[in-house]
């Protein structure tokens, strides 16, 4: 099969097998939205390989929130009581 412009433009997700693992290529993110939602949504990260937007905490719960499955409801959770922790202090 080729992937042609349309072929893309009519795919909603698209998963591509790299040296690094599969990247998830999606069309939207359940609570988030389509692509310039989830760019506002994100921050731009860099890492050894290179860099990409990763979303924000709230978008991240949002999200799985959304899915609505019991792992990605007990993620949720985990993910709230992660951003409602009290930052530590470092001793000095």
């Amino acid at each position: 099969m080729e992937l042609t412009d349309e072929l893309i433009r009519s795919l909603k997700n698209l998963y591509l097998g790299t040296d690094r693992g599969v990247l998830d290529c999606l069309s939207e993110i359940a609570g988030v939205g389509g692509f310039d939602d989830v760019i506002r949504r994100s921050q731009l990260q860099r890492f050894p390989f290179g860099q990409c937007y990763v979303l924000k905490l709230d978008a991240l719960i949002d999200s799985k929130l959304a899915m609505g499955g019991a792992k990605d409801k007990l993620v949720a959770a985990q993910l709230i009581a992660i951003k409602n922790k009290p930052q530590q202090q470092e001793l000095l």
